[in-house]
């Protein structure tokens, strides 16, 4: 069942007529392709149908300059699962043998799935990204219109599917990524903070930035509101905790897991990698791309609720001698710790998703945990009170995407 959105109406099936008048297409397809490189085959119709749109948002996201919408990996995903579920509902009731079976002059040049070939997942998940990924950020259209372009003749090309399965599919994405595109617009995430900090010597002082605060105000996927696993307030006395941190500190000049949380993005590298390994297939891995995002998506909702609604101080606010190993503190409140919230939602919903790696992630989370404490942004209060809502919010997450009607 889609996450939020579906079409209203019923996709009928091509008669065979038609798709053998198409027949040249997609031969005049492979020859251009087998003329140029079948290397872009590969590129584009290999790992899973949003692999490479997923790049193209990164990428996006790394051109532009300037602030960046926090809610855009998310929809781009949920909008990716949601089309191509109404694809595969499409696929079950109306089987088709792949295109290349209709006539000897088309050859078979990508993996033929063992589901039915009537309609384009790929396309499906094409069409929803290029229009989510355009509306985030307009300014690169021209790049994503020529991407969409190589993608669409790559996927003639693999002798799998008629052209108008790749338009129909196309077409599919649009209309549920408008959809997504709507609700953005209501989602709250574009709210600049015009508030005041607090001023006391036992809360978090600074200058934020106008988009963090507002954070705690992004409408939620799948909580009930921002404050439902709100944590009780945090410690008014941090002298054990401050303690901990100096005699580390003490001990240590660096820390490897401190930089290797602060530097690299562990858990993203770590789903692409699981969806691979088990071989999903593409409503599987959007269906896993949607349960992870969303899952970060609330959790950070739900660590910057806590944040900004106890203003808790960071240890070198704490004591203004002690120097943290990461040297840089963020520019927010520390509890409860954003990174770990993240990890513990992450790590619940990875391991329904992948419930043979469980122990993996588990050991992850907690190595997230820790590396905040040891690079000295955050005392230890802080990283295991993350976790705890962290878990809290995975579990929502999970029953909101497997209950009837979300």
């Amino acid at each position: 069942m889609p996450f939020k959105f579906e079409l209203d109406e019923p996709v009928l099936p091509i008669s065979e007529e038609v798709l053998r008048d198409e027949i040249p297409d997609i031969t005049a397809a492979q020859q251009q392709m087998e003329a140029e490189s079948l290397w872009a085959v590969r590129y584009w119709n290999n790992a899973y149908p949003a692999y490479r749109w997923h790049q193209l948002l990164m990428q996006a996201s790394r051109n532009h300059k300037g602030h960046k919408n926090g809610g855009r990996v998310a929809i781009l995903h949920l909008a990716v699962y949601d089309a191509t579920v109404e694809v595969w509902e499409h696929k079950q009731a109306h089987f088709r043998k792949a295109a290349y079976h209709y006539d000897q002059r088309v050859k078979k040049l990508g993996a033929e799935p063992e589901y039915s070939s009537s309609l384009c997942e790929w396309s499906a998940a094409a069409g929803a990204a290029h229009q989510v990924i355009g509306y985030y950020f307009p300014e690169q259209q021209a790049m994503l219109d020529s991407h969409l372009i190589a993608f669409k003749s790559a996927r003639l090309a693999t002798g799998l599917v008629f052209p108008s399965d790749i338009e129909k599919g196309l077409e599919i994405g649009r209309n549920i990524a408008q959809q997504y595109i709507e609700y953005a617009k209501t989602d709250r995430t574009d709210r600049r903070w015009e508030g005041q900090v607090p001023q006391a010597d036992s809360l978090w002082s600074g200058n934020p930035s106008p988009w963090d605060p507002m954070k705690r105000q992004w409408k939620p996927l799948t909580l009930k509101q921002a404050d439902q696993f709100r944590p009780g307030p945090p410690p008014t006395d941090w002298t054990a905790d401050m303690e901990e941190l100096r005699q580390f500190n003490a001990a240590h000049q660096s820390s490897t897991i401190a930089w290797k949380w602060k530097s690299e993005p562990v858990w993203d590298l770590l789903v692409e990698r699981k969806i691979l390994e088990y071989d999903l297939n593409p409503l599987a891995a959007a269906f896993a791309n949607a349960v992870f995002h969303s899952a970060r998506f609330d959790a950070i909702i739900a660590a910057w609720d806590g944040k900004y609604h106890y203003w808790g101080i960071r240890p070198f606010q704490y004591d203004p001698s002690f120097k943290p190993i990461l040297i840089d503190t963020p520019n927010f409140p520390g509890y409860p710790a954003g990174h770990t919230t993240v990890a513990g939602s992450i790590a619940r919903v990875l391991s329904f998703l992948f419930p043979g790696d469980k122990a993996l992630f588990k050991t992850l989370a907690k190595e997230c945990s820790e590396s905040r404490f040891e690079g000295g942004v955050h005392f230890r209060t802080d990283n295991e009170v993350g976790l705890e809502v962290g878990d809290q919010v995975g579990r929502q997450v999970i029953k909101a995407f497997t209950s009837k009607g979300n």
